[in-house]
């Protein structure tokens, strides 16, 4: 009996000291409201909440003196109870804790709360001065310290402070005047505004105490503005929606002389978007603009980030570009050692260079072109330009070249860009260039993007010409043919697998760049048609003693068939050497018996025309082509065209998905099985108490899904008149404002715009809907499951939208399925050199396993195993566990693969899978199901780096943990140490890793980081929204004619394209 009290003492005890540290949390967080409902303080006297809540006060001033600042903040929280008298000294004392513990931000919260508690108190304002002045937010700490001098004028401490904030302001003005044109990270978010225009706003408002907190470009400080005037009760509309307009003249005039180009200013007074028309800026000098420097840089830095990843793709499937760059090295040497051509023929001596040439690499790309000339020229001498900014890509090509055996004075690396180089003092300061005139350059296949000049190589091929290469030099390449189509790449007209016409999305067909494109049959992209022969547009003679940077031609097609005539492909053919080429001509168009490219890399580039041309066979088209320094453009002359300023676009991805056959055929299926059973209950109710059909679709992006959901409900019997009484069938909720714009279009075209509502919310915002859906579909479903939200969203609209337990739900359920692999094992023999390190380099999220095992970039390690199952139908959801996984093979398990079942039904018979081909199910039950894959087929990854890599033997089984967040599956070996990020999240420590790949991570978060700032700026200041997107529009139009910097021109074509999405 003693034993039994003693065992509920402990736990009583336990339980208390639990509440405390609870409530005591809840007093250091300053969480008043919380602390009292905790406490159950409602139930004790006035009395006596007055007496403890002084003598709180009494205490906190005692731990303050003692600089025990946490200790003093819960004793202030406990003088907050009740109603405390001068709470304004409190929050000040709040505050001055606060700021002795560095803690600026909360710091300035406290103070906000003692200037809105008494406006008349100088302290507040002194207190908020501090905080701000600390937070470098310079000019709104003089604001605050002259507010309070107005309230006290001789209060001295504010007379001192204000003197010393207006000093720092002034300095800090002048630093930002000399850097004004540097090109580092500072313009990001030290480029300070006037706040004139919000002063007179405010004014207008009669709001004399008011407080205004500065705006930084790049910088969240609108966003924290906006909440502390929120704080203080301050109200402000929200602007007007920014609705740029393209004029797709300024793709066609890259000399821009005389044209006038649209720059949206925001107008404070007015509160409204107002068009300044401005000459066109140059396209190749930047210094007029920080906007347009400051974005170009982040785009630079974006591109420096991807190389590693587009590499490691080429090697992985052997791409075409690598088999063709180390030929033509090899022909190269052959030519200049007098090889006459025939395996095993002795070769000659040269005798201007062979073994003497001095070799140029510009751009190193996988280094096995630099490799391979190590190899077969020991003694000459080579220079590997890496021609990127970014250090880590040095380091990777060191390393790599080190990895094989390449001696430290057989390459000279040199790093920096290639329009940099010179030829300097051999004795002279700058070590980093060249010292000497070379005889062989070889321009890297990655200075070609699939439209050839996109990158601005003819600059840098001239640079080299003019100040880098001896008088009979040789260059690789040595020129290229651009060829084109005619084509038709156009939406479903009613043709497709939901009888739904979606010529609207053929409106989203444009952009201020060419878009890239696998043309071939095992490329990802829509179905197209050519409607012409292939033409020669240009050609490029690389060895000319200097390439134009300019030039035109006219060409004629005719239609060889009825079509619509909206998109001009084009490619280049791509001479190497006398010998070696790579044709990128699309395999639909090649001559029979041409090499067929390998790799599923983007090779094709395509244009969209101004205005689509309705073409007859036999109709003539006359095109003029043009090039400048960094594109290619087409241009119909006629017949003639209107062409079109756009002001909506649309995510690719989601044109593609009109048509996945399979994917809409799961859908419709399930809601008819759904629908079938409803209508059935509903029968069972009498009319007049029988509520309304109500479906609900999340994710809805264009509402494909939506319109075959009201279709079927049509089907099932809902009629007009059920409509005109009750109002929409479906309720879709996606939370893209321009892809709604344009979902609505497709809803009046069909028909159900009546059927169909669209809302442009997020689901956990919405207001409880009075009328509850019997069907919830979710289209929320990645390659990994989780991605997209499935989870938090599904949840939310179960409350917000949904009949507590009469409702029905696609898809029913779920499971994660998943393999052990082992990558990138191939890379230690490519061409004979060991390129493994790369490996370092695979942070993808999503893989195509089909491909990688055809290819044999990677090989199974253990069979399927499962890994969680869902039930969203009774909202039932799987723990983390742990799994025994029994090793196939010996070797190394560096990646996890894992993928979807998704049964549609409640019976399970219809099934969504992105389950790999070529790996056989886990239970072939499944194969006597109805079963739909999506396409592209892709899956998700976790790789493993460092010691996480698991080295496995045949037959010994292993173990696994296996998580899940709100919107991604773990997997952590046990025993693996967890760091906490700082968004709460717990991950596995980081492992050790190469110095290259540390720079890599670096360089990543702080482009992660640029990108949150610039988006942040344009979300939240209208002035920089304006400003942003004409500096965007500037740069995506021809992204690499400025050459100081080196741009993905896709980076730059879809940053702008975010203005219109």
């Amino acid at each position: 009996m003693g034993d039994e009290s003693s065992s509920d003492s402990d736990e009583d005890k336990e339980s208390i000291d639990d509440k405390m540290k609870r409530i005591t949390k809840l007093g250091k967080d300053g969480k008043i409201d919380e602390l009292v409902k905790e406490a159950r303080l409602t139930d004790v006297s006035p009395e006596m909440l007055a007496f403890a809540s002084q003598k709180s006060k009494d205490l906190g001033n005692m731990a303050f003196q003692k600089r025990e600042y946490e200790q003093a903040l819960e004793y202030y929280s406990g003088a907050l109870l009740g109603d405390a008298p001068e709470k304004y000294k409190i929050y000040s004392n709040r505050s001055a804790c606060f700021f002795a513990l560095g803690k600026y931000t909360e710091a300035l919260v406290e103070a906000t709360k003692a200037i809105k508690d008494n406006r008349a108190w100088s302290k507040g304002y002194f207190r908020a001065g501090r905080a701000a002045l600390e937070m470098e937010y310079y000019q709104e700490a003089l604001d605050m310290f002259q507010k309070g001098l107005d309230k006290e004028p001789s209060n001295k401490d504010l007379i001192t402070w204000t003197e010393k904030a207006r000093n720092i302001r002034n300095q800090h003005q002048k630093d930002q005047l000399v850097k004004k044109h540097a090109t580092d990270y500072s313009k990001f978010e030290a480029v300070t505004k006037m706040q004139q225009d919000e002063e007179d706003e405010e004014e207008a408002a009669n709001d004399p105490n008011r407080i205004i907190l500065g705006d930084k470009y790049y910088s969240s400080s609108k966003m924290e503005q906006r909440q502390l005037k929120a704080m203080l009760g301050y109200k402000e509309p929200p602007p007007p929606p920014f609705e740029p307009t393209f004029n797709t003249d300024m793709i066609y005039r890259h000399d821009s002389r005389g044209l006038k180009t649209q720059n949206p200013i925001w107008d404070p007074t007015s509160r409204e978007w107002r068009i300044d028309a401005k000459p066109a800026p140059s396209r190749v000098d930047y210094s007029d603009s920080e906007q347009a420097q400051a974005m170009a840089m982040f785009l630079e830095r974006q591109t420096d980030v991807q190389y590693a990843d587009e590499w490691l793709r080429l090697l992985d499937e052997q791409a075409s570009p690598i088999d063709a760059y180390v030929s033509g090295v090899r022909d190269l040497i052959k030519q200049l050692m007098g090889g006459g051509g025939e395996e095993g023929e002795k070769r000659k001596s040269h005798s201007m260079i062979g073994n003497d040439a001095r070799w140029l690499f510009l751009g190193i790309g996988s280094g096995l072109p630099m490799l391979t000339a190590t190899r077969y020229l020991p003694t000459a001498e080579i220079i590997a330009n890496t021609a990127h900014r970014a250090f880590y890509i040095a380091d990777l090509s060191l390393t790599t070249a080190q990895q094989n055996g390449i001696r430290r004075e057989q390459v000279r690396f040199i790093h920096r860009p290639s329009h940099e180089l010179a030829i300097v003092d051999p004795d002279g300061e700058d070590i980093n260039n060249l010292t000497g005139k070379v005889d062989c350059v070889v321009m890297d296949y990655e200075f070609f993007d699939p439209g050839l000049l996109g990158k601005g190589v003819l600059a840098k091929i001239n640079h080299a010409k003019r100040k880098l290469v001896t008088s009979n030099h040789m260059m690789m390449p040595m020129g290229a043919t651009v060829l084109c189509a005619p084509c038709e790449i156009v939406c479903p007209r009613g043709d497709g697998t939901d009888d739904l016409d979606w010529r609207c999305g053929d409106d989203t067909r444009w952009g201020a760049f060419y878009e890239v494109a696998n043309l071939d049959e095992e490329g990802c992209t829509e179905p197209w048609r050519a409607l012409g022969p292939v033409h020669e547009v240009f050609e490029f003679d690389f060895t000319e003693s200097e390439m134009k940077m300019s030039g035109q031609t006219d060409l004629h097609f005719v239609a060889a068939e009825d079509g619509i005539f909206n998109c001009i492909a084009f490619w280049y053919r791509l001479a190497l050497t006398a010998n070696v080429e790579l044709d990128h001509t699309p395999s639909s168009l090649a001559a029979p018996g041409a090499p067929k490219i390998k790799g599923s890399y983007n090779r094709h580039a395509t244009q969209w025309l101004a205005a689509p041309v309705q073409v007859a066979k036999g109709d003539s088209v006359h095109v003029r082509a043009s090039y400048s320094r960094a594109r290619i453009r087409f241009e119909v002359m006629s017949p003639e065209v209107p062409k079109i300023d756009r002001r909506i676009s649309c995510p690719r991805w989601l044109l593609l998905r009109l048509r996945e056959e399979q994917r809409v055929d799961a859908y419709r299926k399930a809601i008819d099985k759904a629908l079938e059973k409803i209508m059935e209950e509903r029968e069972n109710i009498p009319k007049l108490d029988r509520p309304p059909l109500r479906i609900a679709h999340l994710g809805a992006g264009l509402s494909q899904i939506s319109m075959v959901a009201a279709k079927c409900a049509r089907e099932a019997g809902i009629t007009d008149k059920d409509i005109e009484t009750h109002g929409y069938t479906v309720v879709a909720i996606e939370q893209m404002p321009k892809v709604v714009k344009l979902a609505r279009r497709a809803l009046r075209d069909n028909d159900l715009d009546k059927d169909v509502f669209l809302a442009s919310e997020d689901v956990r915002k919405l207001p409880s809907q009075p009328q509850r859906a019997q069907l919830m579909i979710a289209e929320l479903i990645d390659p990994g499951l989780l991605g997209e939200g499935i989870l938090v969203l599904m949840s939310a609209a179960r409350i917000k939208m949904c009949n507590a337990f009469e409702h029905q739900v696609i898809p029913a359920r779920a499971t994660i399925w998943a393999a052990a692999f082992e990558f990138g094992e191939q890379l230690k023999n490519v061409h004979g050199f060991d390129m493994s390190i790369f490996n370092h380099y695979r942070t993808g999220l999503m893989v195509d396993t089909d491909g990688a095992l055809s290819n044999g970039s990677v090989r199974q390690m253990s069979n399927v195993f499962e890994v969680f199952k869902f039930d969203f139908e009774k909202n039932v959801m799987p723990q983390a566990h742990t799994i025994n996984i029994t090793p196939t093979e010996t070797g190394k398990i560096n990646a996890i693969i894992f993928w979807y079942e998704v049964q549609m039904d409640v019976e399970g018979d219809i099934l969504l899978t992105n389950w790999p081909e070529s790996i056989p199910p886990a239970d072939f039950s499944m194969l006597e199901k109805d079963v739909h894959r999506p396409s592209p087929n892709r899956q998700a990854i976790c790789h493993f780096q460092g010691h996480y890599i698991k080295e496995v033997v045949q037959g010994e089984p292993i173990e696994i943990d296996v998580g899940y967040s709100q919107a991604w599956p773990q997997f952590i070996w046990p025993g693996t140490e967890m760091v906490q990020k700082e968004s709460g999240d717990r991950i596995p420590k980081p492992p050790p890793m190469p110095r290259h790949r540390l720079q890599f991570e670096k360089l990543k978060h702080e482009t992660e980081d640029l990108e949150k700032k610039l988006q942040g700026g344009l979300m939240y200041d209208e002035e920089m929204l304006g400003d942003g997107y004409a500096a965007a529009e500037r740069i995506a139009l021809e992204p690499n004619g400025n050459p100081n910097f080196t741009i993905d021109p896709q980076n730059a074509n879809y940053f702008h394209m975010m203005f219109f999405i």
